[in-house]
């Protein structure tokens, strides 16, 4: 998946990974260089906003969001399972470096 970003002149970049390194080539407008690191891009012409390549919903994501949704908005509804895929998101999200239970 390739991440795209504007730049505050409305450049858009793709932003690539190549051998462990992320770059930046730009994909509309005009810059000299076209290729730059993350870095410099972001020294010369940031800052950067980035924009996602496909929609939430088109990915299998919408029912995901439904189901957080749901146990926000009226968590008397849901069900325990639901409520358990919310948690262990949460959890992935504040504690990264441990596994969901």
């Amino acid at each position: 998946m390739t991440v795209t970003a504007i730049d505050r002149d409305g450049r858009r970049w793709a932003l690539i990974a190549i051998d462990g390194e992320l770059r930046a080539r730009l994909v509309h407008g005009s810059a000299t260089p076209a290729h730059l690191e993350l870095s410099e891009l972001i020294n010369t012409f940031g800052p950067l906003v980035l924009s996602p390549t496909r929609r939430a919903d088109t990915v299998g994501y919408a029912a995901f969001i439904d189901t957080v949704d749901l146990v926000a908005s009226d968590p008397a509804t849901a069900s325990v399972e639901s409520i358990d895929q919310v948690a262990r998101f949460a959890r992935s999200i504040v504690l990264p470096g441990r596994h969901a239970r």
